[in-house]
C-alpha cells in the first residue's frame, strides 16, 4: 500500500516465543515450499514458510497452510496490534462501519540467507498494492539492512513496521547469519489505493479497475518520494 514515506512504526511485541519457534524449524520445513523464490528472480536467495498463503495471490478467502498451528498461539498479539493499529484509525473506523471488520489475506515466514540480498523491486500485484505490507524482524543481525525509497534502515527484532512496497525497496544481508522475518499483509475492505481515490473515487477498486496503476503503466505519483 502507499503512503507518505518509507516506513510506518506500528508498535513492539514480544517476539520471544515466534523466535523460538522460527529457530526450530527443519531445514526439511523451509524447503518444502520453494513457488514463491522459483517465480521471482529477486526472491532467489530467499526461503519461504507459508502460514497464510496463496500462490494466486488472491485477495479474499486466504488459506490458512499447516504451519500456523504451530505458531498462531504466538502470533496473537502481533496480529492484534497490526489489526488495531489500522482499524482503530479515524480512515478504519469508518471503513469497518461500512463495510466490517480487515482481515490478514496472508502471513509468511520469509528466511534470507547470509550474505545474500533481495533486488531492488516494486509490489506489482492487485493484492499487495492493496494490502498493508507489515514486517515483524524474529532473526536478524545489525548488517541486515531494509531500504525502501531513499531512505536505510536496520529493523530490530521485535517491532512491527509498514513497508511502503509501491516504491522500490530492497534487502541486503550482510551478516554470517540468516535473517528471518514474519510479513503479515493486512486488508481493510473497501479501502481504495491512493490511485483508485484519483482515478475511480465513485467506485470500488478491483483487478480491472487497478491493472494501469497496479502494472505501472500509469506511473503513480500521489506521494512524491522524500
Amino acid at each position: 500500500m502507499n503512503f507518505p514515506g518509507n516506513f510506518s512504526y506500528i508498535g513492539s511485541v514480544d517476539s520471544d516465543e515466534l523466535r523460538r519457534l522460527a529457530l526450530a524449524l527443519t531445514d526439511e520445513q523451509w524447503n518444502e515450499f520453494s513457488v514463491r523464490q522459483a517465480r521471482y528472480e529477486v526472491h532467489r536467495h530467499t526461503q519461504t514458510i507459508g502460514l497464510v498463503y496463496d500462490p494466486d495471490f488472491r485477495h479474499s478467502h486466504p488459506t490458512k497452510l499447516p504451519t500456523l498451528q504451530v505458531f498462531e498461539p504466538a502470533l496473537r498479539p502481533a496480529l492484534k496490534k497490526v489489526a488495531d493499529h489500522f482499524e482503530e484509525s479515524a480512515k478504519g473506523r469508518k471503513l469497518i462501519e461500512q463495510y466490517g471488520l480487515g482481515y490478514f489475506i496472508r502471513a509468511t515466514l520469509v528466511k534470507l540467507k547470509a550474505g545474500r540480498g533481495i533486488a531492488a523491486h516494486q509490489d506489482l500485484n492487485f493484492s499487495l498494492t492493496h494490502s498493508h505490507r507489515v514486517h515483524l524482524p524474529l532473526i536478524t543481525n545489525d548488517d541486515v539492512i531494509f531500504t525502501v525509497g531513499n531512505e536505510a534502515q536496520n529493523l530490530p527484532e521485535g517491532e512491527l513496521v509498514e513497508i511502503n512496497n509501491r516504491r522500490m525497496h530492497s534487502v541486503d544481508n550482510r551478516g554470517s547469519s540468516d535473517r528471518v522475518h514474519l510479513i503479515l499483509d493486512f486488508v481493510l475492505r473497501g479501502e481504495q489505493c491512493c490511485c483508485g481515490m484519483k482515478r475511480h473515487p465513485d467506485t470500488h477498486c478491483s483487478p480491472q479497475a487497478c491493472i494501469d496503476t497496479d502494472r505501472q503503466r500509469i506511473p503513480c505519483n500521489c506521494y512524491p518520494e522524500n
